[in-house]
Order: C-alpha cells, then sequence, then structure tokens
C-alpha cells in the first residue's frame, strides 16, 4: 500500500496548477469566486451583540437560513458544481476543453450531489462519536468526487466503498495534511483580509469599503478551494499509484 508523501503531493499539487491553470482559473472564477462575492455583497450576514447564549444565537442564525434560503443554496449549488469541474480538468484520465468539463461535470452533478450527500451523513456520524473520528472519516472519503471523475464510477456507494480502500493506512496523513494547509491557509487569509480591513477602516475614518473586503476575501476563499482541489488530486495521482511522482505526469 503506498504511504503518503507530503512533499511529493504538493510538488505535484504545483505541478497541476502549472499545466492547468488557464481552464482551473476560468472555472473558478465564474463558478467559485463569482457566486461568493455576489452573496457578500448583497447578502447581509446576520448581526450578533456578542453576548447572546446558545438559544439567542440559534434564533438568529434560523431567521438569517430562513431569510435567505434561495440565495444560500443557489450560491453552493454552482460553486458545488465550479469544484465538479475542476476536478474534471484536473483529472489525470482527462484532456478536455472548458466547455467539454463543463458539460460533463452537468452530466454526473446530481450523482456527485448524492455521493457529497452520503459522505456528510457519515461523516456526521463520525463527529457523533468525537472531532476526530469525524475528521477521520472525512479524510477517508476525500477522493470521492475524483473516483468519480476519474474512474467513470456513476454509482455514489461504490464511489465511496472506492475512496474509502484508496485511502487505507493513510486516513491520518491525509487528516494531517490537511489541516496543515488548512492552518497555514486560514492564517495566511486571516491576515490579508485583516490587513484590507485596516487599511480601509484608516482611509474612510471607520467606514471601511466594503467592495474592497468583499473582494479580496472572495478572492482569498477562492485560492484556497483551488489549492484543496490541487492537493486532493495530487493525493489520488500518488496512492493510485498512476505515476511514482506526480510530477512526472507534466514532463
Amino acid at each position: 500500500m503506498t504511504k503518503l508523501n507530503y512533499m511529493q503531493c504538493w510538488n505535484g499539487a504545483m505541478a497541476l496548477l502549472g499545466a492547468h491553470k488557464e481552464a482551473i482559473i476560468a472555472i473558478a472564477g465564474v463558478f467559485l469566486f463569482l457566486p461568493t462575492f455576489l452573496f457578500s455583497q448583497f447578502v447581509d450576514q446576520p448581526l450578533l451583540n456578542g453576548d447572546e447564549d446558545i438559544n439567542g444565537m440559534m434564533v438568529v442564525y434560523s431567521a438569517y437560513f430562513s431569510e435567505n434560503a434561495l440565495s444560500i443554496m443557489a450560491s453552493n449549488l454552482i460553486i458545488s458544481f465550479g469544484g465538479l469541474a475542476i476536478y474534471f480538468a484536473l483529472a489525470p484520465s482527462r484532456n478536455n476543453t472548458v466547455a467539454e468539463d463543463l458539460v460533463a461535470a452537468l452530466k454526473v452533478f446530481l450523482i456527485y450531489l448524492i455521493a457529497n450527500f452520503l459522505t456528510g451523513l457519515l461523516t456526521l456520524m463520525g463527529f457523533f462519536l468525537l472531532i476526530v473520528p469525524g475528521l477521520y472519516v472525512a479524510c477517508r472519503f476525500i477522493l470521492v468526487p475524483v473516483v468519480i471523475v476519474d474512474q467513470d464510477e456513476r454509482n455514489p456507494i461504490e464511489a465511496l466503498k472506492k475512496s474509502w480502500s484508496l485511502t487505507r493506512n493513510n486516513g491520518f496523513a491525509i487528516f494531517l495534511f490537511i489541516l496543515i494547509i488548512a492552518v497555514v491557509g486560514t492564517i495566511t487569509m486571516g491576515v490579508l483580509q485583516s490587513v484590507t480591513g485596516i487599511i480601509a477602516g484608516l482611509a474612510t475614518s471607520g467606514a471601511g469599503w466594503p467592495f474592497i473586503e468583499n473582494l479580496v476575501a472572495s478572492l482569498t476563499g477562492t485560492a484556497f478551494q483551488l489549492v484543496l482541489s490541487l492537493v486532493i488530486i495530487s493525493i489520488y495521482i500518488q496512492l493510485t499509484g498512476r505515476k511514482s511522482d506526480v510530477k512526472e505526469v507534466f514532463n
């Protein structure tokens, strides 16, 4: 069984970026960045005073979701579709145009949503045990979308089984790798957004520039999603043994 090599995976992810940057940036711009930016611009976030208890927070968020259910659902569906199309653009067995990737993603989008729903249920069961088992389960199913895309798997349950098999003996290694990326990414995004907020606040005497702040937040969030997609594909390439070194794919 192949053991995950962090450095090889990261190098492979960067090689994937270099080889497919035009396609994935085009898809991400329309289907990840744009809905995220428009949502942040036109949908107000829930307002908390800071002294609410759990029940108070539940009331605030319940009202927020009720008032914005359509916008939230539409935004998430578009972003999910964009993420699937990016996997099609990066999958080792595929070499299509952006238009062909979008059409292919549309054909399996329902299967992808069902697989995500099943993954969410199983992950939630893991969280009922403890946080770590939940995260472990999520990492074992992290390759589900890639299996659907690269192996033409059209049975959501089989996609889950194949991801579980491919990640055998690497669950915690994947968890630690994703955790490192998440921590570094969160800190980086937080710093960039904080600096933007400070500059905007100083320049406007505290009023801020919501447009610029939302723009920066959407750009950094999109970049982070792209990095995760690249890493997941790179993990898949390494664990399937398609290449001993993922960089060889692009030589």
